[in-house]
């Protein structure tokens, strides 16, 4: 999971300095505007999917700490 999301930042990031290397290129300055906004777009869209998929990572972490100690609790009153 923590390479999908490294995966996915990488390209965002990919994205937006392409974006941007266009917008110096083009020469009408409507287009310039719109290529610089798909690059915020970019790297903005990329920075939440890397925080959303960093949730989960950890919330699945959470409960799969909080199950284990479970299973050993419920171990331990069954053998008495």
């Amino acid at each position: 999971m923590e390479s999908v999301a490294v995966v996915v930042l990488a390209i965002s990031i990919f994205l937006s300095f392409y974006f941007t290397f266009l917008s110096f290129q083009a020469i009408d300055d409507a287009i310039k505007k719109q290529l610089v906004t798909l690059a915020a777009y970019s790297l903005i869209t990329g920075v939440i999917i890397l925080a959303s998929l960093m949730i989960q990572v950890g919330i699945k972490k959470a409960f799969s700490k909080v199950g284990e100690e479970l299973k050993g609790s419920k171990a331990s009153e069954h053998e008495t």
